[in-house]
């Protein structure tokens, strides 16, 4: 891919749209605007032209997006009118589910209603045995009846999903072109092309979700591919994974974006900890509506290749499932709660505070913005205890309302709690600290990790005001706020690279497989991907990572493990058993090396090089624009920091000041896209990469 002219990265989330352009002569440009409904084209076209006029720049090379559309259409309830096919005697599988719920002991937990309701479930005659030989024969004159019958039901979507495709898929593709033969309008999908997996639930799950969200996607990113369509390139889309792909993949295969937003801010952190060579970090995101946290060992993102959408916010990690519904397609290992800036704060019977996961979103949004928000939020939390600018914020574009600010917090929550404004407005800021470091303690002591091991990169614009005094709650001592932090998930799409995913069931116990046989499975995949990446983006560079998936024999969830390619064919096998064992104990305290332990899954990813800018270059171009920029006029600003310290006098300063010394607290680094706060005893310092460095004072 070319490098010439500028490249655009846009993601949309629920409070602020951030824009983020590279230009040819390495400057930045970032933009950040208020993600009001209808106006994501516009905005974007506005930011580029700006762009254009300011860096002189010849042609866009490049858009990268990430976007919420799938997951809110799933939220929402706002997907196609879908219809299943399924092998006889499976129609109510989508609904039984695999009986799990999140909570066991709420008697008044309801489940959601399937995505496809019993009446547009059809059966069809037809079985496939696990070894992918034919037991009973596909009736195709029974796929056509329910075609027809979808079709009087006002069908928008199909999913086809039968038993033991992902081992033999010629009933599904002989059904899949009867299907298009009698809707040819309608969108279909087969498990066979979305997830050729073993287990028939989360399989038939993914696929019915994927079909839901073609059309909805579809019609999304065509509006924004017309209206950017005169800056002439296609637009690529960010996956769950971390990796970008092309909007026609994106329009066949929608699962595969529902964390889009989310990835790129966890693969931006992911760079900065390869680059700054910091071994173990905790991705910390709050942007207006959630919280998120992801693990980063060695400067690679937890990922994960299960999940859940549509149940809510993400409160609990992987110990607790069952309230949405089953998605597995490779992902992020993000865990999400409902704790942005815009988060609503409330009394509740017995005066206590609860904080979201109801948000005030952009529209009406927190009171201090001015919109016709009312009622109190994080953001008005932390204009009323003096951390935010009083008078506007995002380069000016937002301004701030501080008196209706404290009106919000002193009229809703002050009389129920008997407080002055202050200390209510820092009851908001610790509770929502308290269910943040939920977040953070279930990506770290619920999987063997020690959080106090780790170093916090904090981003989105809310995360640096609550880093510091977070990560002094959990025991983290070092806290990196990158180069414009607010805009952080935007410039994660500039450090993507293209990548796309293939999975291969095996079912083996691993002491009777060879290991040249895994080895082999893995170049099949890969040339499969090879070709692939080929004909859709004509990539010639493709660098490939294998992984396989093991469980001992009587559970239900695997762990992923990458096949190293310097361990011989003949101890691979034993390799992998052996740290099978290990990571095992690590994550669930305990191993049964009697066990045998079963090989499920082979996986291959083919990444084809796309990033745009690297850590690098963003500290280049700030050292560039800072050096020439004046030292910030000396300020201070009241901010409260509980009972004990009280209000203190804050110093207030730019990053830039952070050139020629480090600040000591109480200070307020104020930046376009976000602030960064400084407790009392903490001290903030420029590292190599203009990362902000915040410790602890000893």
């Amino acid at each position: 891919m070319g490098t010439e002219g500028l490249r655009v990265a846009f993601d949309v989330g629920g409070t602020f749209t951030d824009v983020v352009i590279a230009a040819e002569n390495g400057e930045i440009l970032t933009y950040k605007i208020l993600a009001l409904p209808g106006t994501i084209g516009a905005d974007v076209d506005r930011c580029i032209d700006d762009a254009l006029k300011r860096t002189g720049g010849r042609q866009v090379d490049r858009m990268v997006h990430a976007t919420t559309v799938a997951s809110n259409t799933v939220l929402e309830g706002k997907g196609a009118i879908t219809g299943l096919i399924c092998t006889r005697g499976f129609r109510d599988l989508i609904e039984i589910r695999g009986l799990q719920r999140p909570a066991i002991y709420d008697i008044f937990w309801d489940r959601i209603p399937p995505l496809v309701p019993r009446r547009r479930r059809f059966e069809v005659t037809e079985r496939m045995l696990a070894d992918g030989a034919v037991r009973i024969p596909l009736d195709e004159s029974e796929v056509r009846q329910a075609a027809h019958r979808l079709r009087e039901q006002g069908a928008e979507a199909v999913a086809i999903c039968f038993l033991h495709s992902y081992v033999n898929p010629e009933h599904e593709r002989r059904a899949m072109a009867a299907v298009r033969e009698i809707l040819p309008d309608v969108s279909a999908c087969s498990s066979a092309e979305v997830l050729p997996e073993i287990r028939e639930y989360p399989r038939a799950s993914t696929t019915v979700l994927n079909a839901y969200l073609m059309g909805a996607v579809n019609g999304y990113l065509g509006k924004v591919e017309r209206e950017l369509s005169h800056y002439g390139r296609e637009i690529l889309i960010m996956q769950s994974n971390g990796g970008i792909m092309t909007a026609d993949h994106a329009r066949r295969f929608p699962v595969r974006m529902i964390e889009s937003g989310p990835a790129a801010g966890v693969l931006a952190a992911a760079s900065l900890a390869r680059e700054a060579s910091l071994p173990k970090v905790v991705a910390f995101d709050m942007g207006g509506t959630t919280v998120k946290a992801c693990l980063i060992e060695n400067g690679e993102a937890a990922q994960t290749n299960e999940g859940e959408v549509g149940g809510g916010i993400n409160t609990s990690g992987h110990l607790m499932k069952g309230a949405g519904y089953a998605l597995r397609t490779p992902a992020y290992d993000i865990v999400e709660i409902g704790a942005g800036g815009g988060s609503i704060a409330r009394v509740e019977e017995g005066l206590l505070m609860r904080v979201g996961p109801q948000s005030a979103g952009a529209v009406p949004g927190p009171a201090c913005y001015g919109r016709g928000g009312v009622q109190p939020t994080v953001t008005d939390a932390n204009v009323v205890l003096g951390y935010m600018n009083p008078h506007s914020i995002a380069g000016g574009a937002v301004p701030i309302d501080a008196i209706a600010a404290r009106d919000a917090i002193e009229h809703h929550l002050g009389p129920q709690l008997g407080m002055d404004p202050l200390a209510a407005a820092f009851g908001v800021h610790q509770v929502v600290n308290a269910t943040m470091a939920r977040a953070i303690r279930s990506v770290t002591s619920e999987r063997g990790r020690d959080p106090r091991e780790y170093t916090m990169v904090a981003f989105g614009g809310a995360g640096p005001i609550h880093a510091a005094a977070l990560a002094a709650d959990i025991g983290i001592a070092r806290v990196y706020v990158p180069l414009y932090p607010g805009l952080f998930s935007s410039l994660g799409l500039l450090f993507a690279d293209l990548r796309y995913d293939a999975v291969k069931s095996v079912m083996a116990r691993l002491d009777q497989l060879e290991g040249q046989s895994l080895r082999d499975t893995c170049h099949v995949l890969a040339e499969d991907l090879r070709e692939r990446l080929k004909r859709e983006v004509g990539a010639g560079e493709i660098r490939f990572e294998r992984a396989i998936e093991l469980r001992y024999l009587r559970q239900d969830s695997e762990l992923s493990f990458a096949i190293p390619d310097d361990i011989p064919s003949t101890e691979l096998c034993g390799w992998l058993e052996r740290a099978f064992h290990s990571e095992h104990e690590r994550n669930f305290g305990y191993r049964r090396p009697a066990d045998p332990v079963l090989a499920v899954s082979v996986r291959v990813r083919a990444i084809a090089p796309a990033r745009s800018v690297g850590v690098r270059e963003l500290a280049a171009s700030f050292e560039r624009s800072a050096r020439s920029a004046p030292l910030s006029r000396k300020q201070t600003r009241q901010a409260y920091f509980g009972p004990q310290a009280g209000s203190m006098e804050a110093k207030v300063v730019s990053r830039r000041d952070l050139l020629d010394a480090p600040v000591t607290g109480p200070a307020i680094i104020e930046e376009f896209d976000t602030t960064i706060v400084i407790p009392p005893g903490w001290r903030a310092e420029l590292d190599l990469f203009a990362n902000a460095v915040l410790s602890a004072r000893s």
